[in-house]
């Protein structure tokens, strides 16, 4: 039989496809700009407008460098849901948007422009634009189903207004709050960080079992040491207290023929130390050192004292004897004002120390050097019992991954504890998928501590609060004002001081000449976690 007879008896599929020499890019160009043309997404989004409506936020991704594998699968599961309810009859908008404030960029602009003096925010706002463009134009490449000439970037002016008037409302209820305490703070960065910005990696230090010298007789001793255990040497300069357990059981021992105080259950680690066993004078409960004083390692011109450590000192780490520098620890802190001390930072926003340390030679120097200045002249002294290298899990920058220290300073808060029951309560309204994440945002929102929301840097929406004679001045009034002047003008005004004239026009009696604007700006977690909002409102209309 004739071969092309025998062909013609076969069923082929045809197609418009070419099956040789294919141009790939130039078929999904031709795809692409086919869904385009005919605005099939605009078309059924019409339809379905009288619909149930199904609304799927899309939290903003990082206008910061192009897309990875990550954006892309979260961007295709939700085109999935979005398609398939549209699909339903439902009335599905799905707006993109881009987070564009933030230290990234401004950090990518100063390496950039390192050499030159520029006007920042420009140009950052300018670099956030052109990457939101980068991102939309691979977004486009999935065919996702939106509209991609609408979408919302959080630098725009509009936006920025929305943000202002939730902050506003915030204000109204009392969430917002000034708070002068130590926080999670980036030396490198010079701004505060939010626990939700912090990640733990294992970090080695030199850790020190040292001697602080009582300045009481105790049980009829003289030359009583408390021994003290910290990873941190740096932060003993800035020594006010010493903290025990109250409840613990604590002994007066003979070691190598001096005499040490430490919890009872410890002496076994000294024994290690020593290879022999240990004398031990006296055991007794912690509450008998309280109120005792001692010698501070470095200041001559004043005593410290014990207080009771009760509610943070472990008992698996260290010597149960902690000492506490109030503007390098949140529970040191704590403890200082409740014995009403007066707590200042010796430490600069750049990690320097300043004239308050106790110690002269220490002024200029960054922390990171001092442990070795520390450890150094505590060896001279004969007051470092033990010393070891560790390795613990230790709070990191999540942008850059150096290490953190908790430095005392002012910082605006939102005072989530007042909210904190009404959260819970709404958790219980959401359907989880899985069921387990349930419980873990629950555990999340009932540990978590106000959230602090000011960062001293130049790129992000301005916390609308002035200052009369260091005095804030923070009033739901005046931010919808201001706000309404963002809507306008965009908040650099407020950079540049012209939104200064029409303020005391329009509140003559509470702005005037000497006011002075503050320099914070707002978390870029607070941007973003307000768009729920500032887009759904612009829906609305």
């Amino acid at each position: 039989m004739d071969p092309k007879k025998i062909k013609d008896t076969l069923f082929l599929p045809k197609t418009n496809f070419p099956l040789k020499n294919l141009n790939h890019q130039e078929i999904e160009d031709k795809i692409r700009e086919k869904w385009e043309k005919y605005q099939v997404y605009q078309k059924l989004l019409e339809e379905n407008k009288k619909g149930p409506s199904f609304i799927l936020h899309s939290g903003p991704p990082y206008a910061n460098g192009k897309l990875h594998i990550g954006h892309f699968l979260n961007f295709i599961i939700k085109d999935i849901i979005i398609r398939f309810q549209a699909s339903q009859g439902n009335y599905t908008p799905f707006l993109l948007g881009w987070d564009a404030h933030g230290l990234p960029i401004e950090h990518k602009m100063l390496e950039i422009y390192k050499d030159k003096k520029i006007d920042l925010r420009p140009v950052c706002h300018q670099f956030a634009l052109e990457q939101a463009q980068i991102q939309r134009e691979q977004l486009k490449k999935l065919g996702l189903f939106t509209d991609f000439e609408k979408y919302y970037i959080t630098s725009k002016k509009e936006y920025e207004a929305e943000q202002l008037r939730i902050f506003g409302e915030m204000v109204k209820k009392n969430l917002i709050y000034q708070g002068y305490r130590p926080i999670h703070w980036s030396c490198g960065h010079e701004t505060a960080l939010a626990e939700a910005e912090i990640e733990y990696y294992e970090k080695k230090d030199t850790s020190l079992y040292f001697k602080i010298k009582l300045a009481d007789n105790f049980f009829g001793k003289e030359n009583v040491s408390l021994l003290v255990w910290t990873t941190q040497p740096w932060t003993i300069p800035a020594n006010q207290l010493v903290a025990v357990k109250k409840k613990a059981s604590y002994a007066l021992i003979n070691y190598n023929d001096e005499y040490l105080l430490i919890l009872e259950s410890k002496i076994s680690l000294l024994e290690k130390w020593n290879e022999k066993k240990i004398k031990v004078e006296k055991v007794f409960l912690g509450e008998t050192l309280l109120g005792l004083t001692y010698f501070h390692p470095y200041r001559k011109d004043i005593k410290g004292y014990i207080v009771d450590g009760n509610d943070f000192i472990e008992e698996k780490e260290g010597t149960g004897i902690v000492h506490l520098a109030p503007a390098f620890g949140m529970e040191d802190f704590m403890a200082a004002k409740k014995e009403k001390l007066t707590i200042e930072c010796p430490l600069e926003p750049n990690g320097l120390f300043n004239e308050k340390i106790a110690v002269p030679e220490l002024i200029g120097k960054h922390y990171s050097e001092v442990n070795k200045y520390v450890i150094t002249d505590l060896e001279k002294k004969n007051l470092i019992a033990k010393k070891a290298e560790i390795s613990h899990s230790y709070p990191h920058d999540w942008r850059d991954k150096s290490p953190l220290i908790y430095r005392l300073t002012k910082q605006w808060f939102i005072n989530i504890q007042t909210i904190k029951p009404d959260l819970l309560k709404n958790i219980e309204k959401v359907k989880w998928y899985p069921s387990w994440t349930k419980e873990k945002m629950k555990q999340a929102i009932s540990s978590r501590g106000d959230w602090c929301i000011s960062r001293q840097r130049k790129w992000g929406v301005p916390i609308p609060v002035l200052f009369n004679n260091d005095e804030p001045l923070l009033i739901p009034e005046i931010i919808d004002y201001i706000a309404d002047i963002f809507e306008k003008n965009g908040s650099d005004c407020w950079f540049d001081g012209t939104i200064l004239p029409p303020l005391q026009e329009k509140f003559p009696q509470l702005i005037n000449k000497n006011t002075k604007l503050g320099t914070d700006i707002m978390d870029v977690w607070f941007d973003s976690g307000v768009s729920h909002w500032c887009v759904l409102k612009k829906q609305k209309k």
